[in-house]
């Protein structure tokens, strides 16, 4: 609003302007040439310096930004890509693993397995070649009924005479096939705990290509792969693969590829350009493929496709710009030619108005054009003071604002994790969270994911304050929490670590109280830590409800230095832990009465038993029966996790 004000009079003020020098010089038309000469000439030269000066400006913007945020983003869907297929392959050994668990596999019975896996050759996963057998002899049965031995292999060796419990191989050919694949392999233990074999799967090539196919950026995008040793596995021109070594590309012609190739060995992930054999420069990024042995995943474009789109919207904007700059002059040769007469008679009153006086009046009474003028001149004055009226009901901004926030309120929520159950693989865990904002943006969070060693890592927070400042500050912890988990042991180094980060530049001393948990689902074992937050609630074996032990600590951001302490409790089948922040205790109703701790466990304690889902909807709906429609005074935000069974096999 202030800025549509600032404007109206900003063109009145110019309006004035114009006017009173016309009044001060009496001008003939002669002169009134030379003005606009000089008015054309002027706004020219200004114009072309602020839009020349915009157009460098844009033009190194886009160079130093554009360009590498694109880069920036392709490297952001590489990883995705890459831990999908680092997923893929972890799939693929899982079922392995489950293949050589079973009780046939663990008999040894060379005959019976040769039977079965004939019977299931067409059962077996489509993106396996063939599954097979191998004994402590190197003697392999395939699921296409192949034999022979694979003792000089690698992965077998790896397994039976190096103690590895799995691997997964580089590319090989294939003894059955003669394909060109690579091999998941686990070892097979019989009941007396002897290596009896191994159970593995091979995995063609064209599997992995087909994977690197997917991946198209422009015209010459394309995806590729390398292994461990930097041979190429998956190129689309098929004179690449299992043929071209990037470390000994330079003999072939490459520039540059060899350098790339010592970071790729290394297991880095990055960026960096070569020069083909046909003269081509090429910008490629790279990443390395987890659960691999030194795969990499990477991306190749050629340099003139990744700077052609940049190029050509600078040109359209030094198009727009010259564009702009004669709609400006010709404007102004319009506006300077008007003038041609003086106005003395308005000298005065536009001295009164330019002064901020719009209840001033001319009375004018002349009968031509002039007065004309005058007339048009106290409308516009009785136009300005109505228009700023209403500038000062109309809710623009507010709509403005308001618009804001939902989208901020989308991406928050889209922050948090949404689909539940959110791991069908852990099928004896539940878990369930909500997460309610007072306004459209909150502070309070929760999280949870699985670390590598497939434990379930669980967090809630409240940050002080709410609305935008709250809602930066929970990404600013959410993310900080996230990458501290990824790169400390434990939980005290974790919180230790974050809140260094979270106190320092708090120049506006914005706090959080955080509850963190890691969960192992297959023994029970749950270290927790708390950083000020509520203590959560816990339901042995179904029983009611009561506060877990948590040792006094201090928040988050208050502090720097400040040592955090965790603890351990061992989960039992049907155990359930609640964690909250405030807003639930602390909801109030019409009377100003809070919800409290005694009201949150008896609800509690009438959904005992339930799954998670039903047991936070159930505190949702006995706070609404509470609050009966009060205004909500703070986030509300809930997470309940149970286990319904122990694993003690590796899944």
């Amino acid at each position: 609003m202030l800025m549509m004000k600032w404007t109206i009079y900003h063109h009145f003020f110019f309006l004035k302007k114009d006017i009173v020098n016309a009044i001060k010089l009496g001008l003939r038309e002669k002169h009134m040439k030379s003005i606009r000469a000089k008015m054309l000439m002027w706004f020219g030269l200004t114009l072309g310096v602020l839009m020349i000066f915009v157009g460098v400006t844009t033009y190194a913007h886009i160079k130093d930004t554009v360009i590498p945020l694109t880069r920036d983003l392709s490297q952001e869907v590489l990883k995705a890509r890459s831990a999908e297929m680092g997923r893929l392959i972890q799939g693929y050994l899982s079922e392995v693993k489950n293949i050589a668990g079973s009780d046939l596999m663990r008999s040894g019975d060379y005959d019976a397995i040769r039977r079965s896996l004939i019977k299931q050759a067409k059962a077996i996963n489509p993106d396996f070649e063939v599954v097979f057998f191998a004994d402590a002899a190197g003697r392999y049965i395939t699921t296409k009924g192949a034999t022979g031995s694979i003792a000089d292999r690698a992965y077998w060796k790896a397994i039976m005479e190096q103690g590895q419990e799995y691997t997964i191989s580089n590319p090989l050919l294939s003894y059955s096939t003669g394909e060109n694949m690579f091999a998941v392999a686990n070892v097979v233990i019989n009941e007396q705990g002897e290596r009896i074999g191994i159970a593995a799967a091979t995995v063609t090539l064209k599997t992995i290509s087909g994977i690197a196919k997917t991946i198209n950026i422009g015209e010459s995008g394309a995806g590729w792969i390398t292994d461990g040793t930097g041979l190429c596995v998956a190129h689309p021109n098929p004179d690449l693969p299992m043929k071209l070594n990037i470390m000994h590309s330079a003999k072939v012609g490459y520039q540059g590829l060899e350098e790339i190739g010592r970071r790729i060995i290394k297991g880095e992930a990055g960026q960096g350009s070569f020069t083909r054999p046909d003269g081509t420069r090429v910008v490629t990024i790279f990443n390395p493929i987890p659960n691999t042995p030194g795969w990499t995943f990477g991306i190749e474009m050629e340099q003139s496709e990744l700077m052609e789109r940049p190029e050509r919207l600078i040109r359209q904007i030094a198009w727009l710009m010259a564009g702009m700059l004669a709609a400006m002059l010709a404007l102004v040769a319009v506006i300077s030619q008007k003038i041609t007469e003086p106005i003395r008679v308005l000298r005065e009153g536009v001295g009164f108005v330019s002064t901020g006086n719009l209840n001033h009046v001319m009375d004018i009474r002349t009968g031509d054009e002039i007065q004309e003028l005058a007339e048009a001149f106290n409308k516009m004055t009785d136009d300005l003071k109505a228009y700023i009226i209403d500038l000062q009901r109309i809710t623009i901004e507010k709509e403005r604002v308001e618009s804001d926030l939902r989208v901020a309120h989308k991406i928050q929520v889209g922050m948090l994790p949404r689909i539940f159950p959110p791991f069908p693989d852990i099928e004896h865990l539940d878990l369930y969270a909500t997460m309610e904002p007072a306004r459209e943006v909150g502070g309070d969070f929760f999280d949870f994911f699985v670390l590598e060693d497939r434990r379930l890592c669980f967090s809630i927070g409240d940050v002080s304050g709410k609305g935008v400042p709250a809602a930066l500050f929970m990404v600013i912890t959410m993310t900080i929490l996230r990458n501290q988990t990824t790169l400390n042991p434990s939980l005290e180094q974790v919180f230790q670590q974050t809140n260094t980060m979270l106190c320092g530049g708090n120049d506006e001393t914005m706090f959080v109280t955080i509850f963190m948990a890691i969960l192992d689902p297959q023994t029970g074992d749950l270290e927790y830590i708390s950083a000020g937050h509520n203590p959560p609630l816990l339901s042995v074996r179904g029983n009611d409800f009561e506060f877990l032990d948590v040792s006094p600590s201090l928040v988050m951001g208050g502090m720097e230095g400040y040592p955090y302490c965790a603890s351990k409790i061992v989960m039992q089948p049907g155990d359930m832990l609640f964690l909250y922040t405030d807003g639930v205790t602390e909801a109030m109703n019409a009377g100003e009465e809070l919800f409290g701790d005694d009201r949150t466990m008896r609800a509690l304690n009438d959904l005992k038993g339930k799954p998670a889902r039903e047991v936070i909807q159930g505190i949702r709906e006995a706070i609404d029966s509470f609050t009966q429609g009060a205004p909500v005074s703070d986030d509300v935000t809930m997470l309940a996790v149970s286990l319904n069974r122990l694993s003690i096999h590796d899944d």
